[in-house]
């Protein structure tokens, strides 16, 4: 009768130390569900696995506007050189009897030096306009002194 009294006290021991262990598995169990349901489901109630495949389709059409950008970057690039960059006026008094610096000489050259000399010389009578081509920082016709400034200050930029 004392060895079932050890075995039923012993027994009862073990029974209440399993019981522990359950209840204290059953809180951890219920803390992970709790922390994989806030991972799970997104702020407008979406799961991960949506809120992943919206931000992978974000990313794709992110990087086809990128392909998009650099292609027309590269078209800009190539067109580039062919742009006018290079600009210098300069302003003068054509004849004694006219003041204010009303005529002028424009320089105009794309990266390869040519365009062209847009010349008005400004008197009392008239306006008179010329344009002179450029090819590669040449000149195809006589340039007078103001023209000649405009062209050096514009091939030296």
């Amino acid at each position: 009768s004392d060895n079932m009294a050890i075995l039923l006290i012993a027994l009862s021991a073990l029974v209440f130390l399993l019981l522990i262990g359950w209840l204290v598995s059953t809180l951890q169990i219920r803390a992970m569900k709790r922390r994989i349901n806030s991972l799970t489901n997104g702020s407008d109630g979406q799961n991960l696995e949506g809120i992943l495949a919206a931000h992978l389709e974000t990313v794709n059409q992110t990087v086809h506007r990128m392909e998009l950008l650099e292609q027309a970057v590269g078209v800009l690039q190539a067109q580039l050189p062919n742009c006018l960059q290079n600009v210098n006026l300069v302003r003068y008094d054509a004849f004694e009897d006219v003041g204010g610096e009303q005529s002028f000489s424009l320089a105009l050259l794309d990266a390869g030096g040519d365009g062209i000399v847009l010349t008005s010389v400004y008197s009392r009578m008239d306006v008179r306009v010329y344009a002179k081509a450029i090819r590669k920082g040449q000149a195809s016709h006589a340039l007078s002194q103001e023209e000649e400034r405009a062209l050096r200050a514009v091939v030296a930029q």
